[in-house]
């Protein structure tokens, strides 16, 4: 059996996480997913733990088996902070605006705290 190399980055990582979560959410198992996607279980799984990146085409086709645009599958994979912030914005949007301050204002403090420690 060939030993899988850790990937460099935390993308594979991520990734695989979101498409576990969206399968989750979704109420499909590993095989579920893999038969729509056409490939075996063993290559779900493996995507999932973050062992191997898809192609662009085979990510795509993911992504458009679980209902979500490849660009949001990626963007909430990405470790940078401008598309982490789109991230947060999806999320702010649901609340009402005193939710919304509250939110900010919890977020402002924490990150001020963190930076004391950096």
């Amino acid at each position: 059996m060939t030993k899988e190399k850790k990937p460099a980055s935390l993308l594979p990582g991520l990734l695989g996480k979101n498409i576990r979560e969206r399968r989750s959410q979704l109420g499909w198992t590993q095989a579920t997913l893999a038969e729509l996607v056409r490939v075996d279980v063993e290559t779900i799984s493996r995507i999932e733990r973050g062992a191997i990146v898809p192609s662009v085409l085979k990510l795509e086709q993911v992504a458009n088996v679980l209902g979500l645009p490849l660009a949001e599958l990626l963007r909430s994979s990405s470790t940078l902070a401008q598309d982490q912030s789109l991230e947060i914005l999806g999320w702010l949007q649901s609340l009402s605006e005193v939710d919304r301050q509250f939110v900010l204002a919890a977020t402002q403090q924490l990150c001020r705290h963190l930076t004391k420690f950096s």
